[in-house]
């Protein structure tokens, strides 16, 4: 609760944050301040959350609500957004993901057609209370009292719908009934054991169907027929759907003659921006399919779009600031997460004074030709440097030519004596720090499976052999770059991109506090999980061996991603900040499955200890 308060004060300085610690505290507090968000941290769930927000509803028709769970899929609650009022974010999530979810929902979010105020208890429906019992994997009942003395029961068990039942329906076509009631008032009940099952699949389907039934059998609302635009044309392009509605909400308020187009990948994004031809494009570096360079180099390379300015945004700063040095259409940056006015302010400069250069004919760049540096950037912070020298060879690796993400500025160059761990070629030990999600114990108390994510993408690199060691330019620290997968979900490759900072080693901590500690049942008879709730969880170092399987270089042969390849699928876990080189500290582990981010990067890791 700490660290979500701590972030409200950055992405939404102008509001104040009052934290509640149960509903009975929440009532009081939403008398007295009259909330714009209600931000419920629904894992683990807990009850009397439909009667609650019954109570909102009335009190506090306008304000909107962000649950945190994880129990509703991404693909769920993107659907859902333009259906109700309540609006999901999954656990673990990203900072800027939740920055930008409460940016949106604390803006004018507005349906584009009728301009009705979009996600707000107003709008609270029966479906939401399902859905947030499914999210909290809840055993319950709904109670639903209809007009005209008509009643109903929703069950729930272990957050599955499983049946539903009125008066003369039972199933889904009970549910289809209760879903046309208008402003049904709900309770949350027990559920026996004993009822029956009358809904079987998905809940999900059953629920959007349903609801979709329902709304087909109201009469369509009169809109007024949209004005039409005459404002400057922008496309934005980004994945994070709650961050397109916050920067095209932000944009149209600023200036509502805007002619604002969106896409949710670069495919999508060269489409629209074919189409539309717009003013300015506001990219994002991480896309699902195609990364921003792709996109900048596809726009470069169609004569329609080549001169059309673009402003990219992005957390990963090293690759957004190259992709601006390569690529002369980015004509400014912005790094995420970032407020309203800084957005507007870069936005209304941008297309005022951004005008780009003819250009020559594009191609894959040569690898004797030096990448242009970009024509503007946001700030003085990343001055254009000169060509760095080449790199020099490596020993038994085979350089790979391609355009990926390099240096502007070439870090310092700084060795290392690195303990030997093995005498194979080309060997190399990765370390990573790792914050424990949950451990799982077993009945005799020793550890079990440990769910763990990176504390930063901030790694180390150890190089074994000499001759390797002595040819390698050790740089002064390294990211975590795209991760591939095997057939069973574990690791086979990562790339390392090199960065300007030096590697900080963070420090360690070797327990949980009891006080802040959720003791889980896995199943009734083997094991128990412990789950960090504190700001500050369990953190340990994670110690790995790859293979150097290559270098990507770019044109003027700088090194811009290092290739590794997996050796094994066992790691060492420690928790000694300072135990590289000590191999026989720490436990052994085996990697049982890799979770990725959408842009291919490691989101968490399983591990089971080796006995």
């Amino acid at each position: 609760m700490a660290a979500i308060g701590s972030a409200l004060k950055k992405f939404a300085p102008q509001h104040a944050t009052t934290v509640a610690r149960s509903l009975a505290e929440a009532d009081d507090l939403a008398a007295q301040i009259q909330p714009a968000l209600f931000v419920v941290d629904f894992d683990p769930a807990y009850p009397g959350l439909t009667e609650f927000f019954q109570r909102m509803r009335h009190t506090h028709p306008d304000a909107r609500v962000l649950v945190i769970g994880a129990g509703i899929s991404d693909k769920i609650a993107a659907e859902w957004r333009s259906l109700g009022a309540l609006q999901f974010i999954q656990k673990p999530f990203e900072i800027a993901e939740f920055g930008a979810a409460v940016q949106a929902l604390l803006g004018p979010w507005t349906d584009s057609q009728s301009l009705r105020s979009r996600g707000t208890l107003r709008s609270h429906t029966l479906a939401d209370a399902i859905l947030l019992q499914c999210a909290g994997g809840r055993s319950v009942v709904l109670q639903a009292t209809g007009p005209n003395g008509k009643s109903g029961e929703i069950h729930m068990a272990g957050g599955q719908l499983v049946h539903a039942k009125t008066t003369k329906q039972s199933g889904v076509e009970a549910l289809e009934e209760m879903f046309a009631w208008p402003e049904p008032h709900l309770q949350e009940t027990e559920r026996a054991t004993s009822a029956p099952r009358t809904i079987h699949g998905p809940w999900s389907n059953f629920v959007f169907e349903a609801l979709r039934q329902a709304n087909a059998r109201q009469p369509a609302p009169v809109s007024p027929a949209p004005i039409p635009k005459t404002g400057k044309k922008i496309v934005v392009v980004d994945d994070t759907e709650m961050l397109v509605i916050f920067v095209e909400d932000t944009l149209a308020t600023a200036d509502p003659q805007l002619q604002i187009t969106t896409a949710l990948n670069g495919m999508s994004g060269l489409k629209q921006i074919e189409r539309v031809l717009p003013d300015l494009v506001l990219l994002d570096y991480s896309l699902p399919d195609l990364t921003g360079r792709e996109v900048c180099i596809g726009l470069l390379q169609n004569e329609k779009t080549a001169r059309i300015p673009v402003l990219m945004m992005s957390g990963h700063v090293p690759e957004m600031m190259q992709t601006a040095a390569d690529c002369h259409n980015v004509v400014a940056t912005i790094e995420k997460p970032f407020l309203s006015e800084a957005l507007v302010a870069l936005v209304k400069q941008t297309l005022e004074t951004a005008r780009v250069p003819k250009p020559k004919a594009l191609a894959r760049p040569k690898v004797s030709e030096t990448p242009p540096v970009a024509r503007t950037t946001v700030t003085d912070k990343h001055p254009a440097a000169p060509p760095p020298e080449p790199a020099e060879k490596l020993p038994s690796v085979e350089p790979v030519v391609q355009t990926a993400p390099v240096l502007s500025e070439r870090p310092k160059v700084s060795s290392i004596a690195a303990p030997v761990f093995s005498t194979q070629p080309n060997d190399v030990v990765l370390a990573l720090f790792l914050e424990v999600v949950s451990m799982q114990l077993t009945s005799s108390l020793r550890m079990g499976a440990i769910r763990a994510k990176p504390s930063s993408s901030a790694v180390s690199l150890h190089v074994s052999p000499a001759a390797l060691r002595a040819a390698l330019p050790v740089e002064t620290g390294f990211e975590l770059g795209r991760v591939e997968l095997d057939a069973n979900g574990r690791i086979a490759t990562v790339r390392l991109i090199p960065t300007r900072q030096p590697f900080q080693r963070l420090p360690t901590r070797n327990a949980f506090e009891i006080g802040g500690v959720a003791v889980v049942p896995i199943n009734s008879h083997e094991q128990v999980q412990l789950t960090s709730t504190t700001a500050a969880p369990m953190r340990m170092q994670l110690l790995t061996h790859f293979e150097l399987a290559g270098v990507e270089l770019s044109p003027n042969f700088q090194v811009a991603q290092l290739v590794l390849k997996n050796r094994s699928h066992k790691v060492r876990v420690t928790l000694s900040s300072e135990a590289v080189g000590q191999e026989q500290t720490g436990a052994t582990c085996e990697t049982a499955s890799v979770r990725l981010d959408h842009s291919a990067r490691i989101a968490e890791l399983l591990l089971n200890p080796i006995k």
